[in-house]
């Protein structure tokens, strides 16, 4: 099977060549864009439970009662992330096979990294509404214990945690091959390249001192964003 087949652009003139790769950008760039507008809704979501709560976090199952509706405004958020993030990453790669061919092995590991740090967005999303459902509300019948219900709390927020630490893992092997196959293919540029680079002291950073905050997300968001624009300009040229 040719790569005209997997990308579907068989039987089509080779002058179609540019439009299609204007395309490819256009819908990667907007799926990149669209997952960084997506997660800033979760600090004003934050933000906004704050205030209201008088700024006290969530400790027990008044506490969650009192926000009923961050659970689904969270799916919402992080599905849209994980959205966004799918049309990244099978966008970018439909360029890379256009402008490169037949991809290696190590480039379809990276960008099943890249799939895989998108689908641990909609994870996110399912742990984040699991104590909104039927079975969540019977935790204070379970466990009417305040204390007991703040370490189960405690264990979703760090169920949570393991899915944002899945999409790092993939994320960082995507992103290599994106500051590799993505300059061979001058889909990205020397700065692009760069910024990825830096992106990753952060996860050297992570790994070498426990208890830090999620410093390497940071990272990775701030080049998809660059990286989206990058690709919005490009396919208006």
């Amino acid at each position: 099977m040719s790569t005209a087949d997997l990308l579907g652009t068989a039987g089509r003139p080779v002058g179609d060549k540019p439009d299609l790769e204007k395309k490819l950008f256009r819908i990667a760039g907007l799926g990149a864009v669209a997952a960084l507008v997506a997660w800033v809704g979760q600090p004003i979501m934050v933000t906004l439970a704050a205030q209201r709560e008088g700024g006290g976090e969530v400790t027990d199952w008044a506490g969650v009662e009192s926000a009923k509706w961050s659970g689904a405004v969270e799916v919402v958020i992080f599905s849209g992330i994980g959205l966004g993030m799918l049309f990244f990453v099978l966008a970018t790669w439909q360029l890379l096979r256009l402008r490169l061919g037949g991809g290696s092995i190590a480039a379809q590991a990276g960008m099943t990294g890249g799939l895989l740090g998108a689908v641990a967005w909609f994870l996110t999303a399912a742990e984040s509404f699991r104590m909104y459902t039927s079975i969540g509300a019977g935790i204070p019948d379970a466990v009417p214990d305040s204390n007991l219900q703040k370490a189960v709390i405690e264990g979703t927020a760090l169920d949570i945690t393991g899915t944002l630490i899945l999409f790092q893992v993939g994320y960082t092997a995507w992103l290599i091959l994106l500051a590799t196959a993505g300059r061979k293919a001058r889909v990205i540029g020397l700065p692009l390249t760069a910024l990825i680079g830096l992106s990753f002291l952060g996860v050297i950073v992570q790994l070498a001192v426990p208890f830090l905050p999620p410093l390497p997300l940071a990272g990775s968001l701030l080049v998809t964003l660059v990286t989206g624009i990058s690709f919005l300009i490009k396919s208006r040229r």
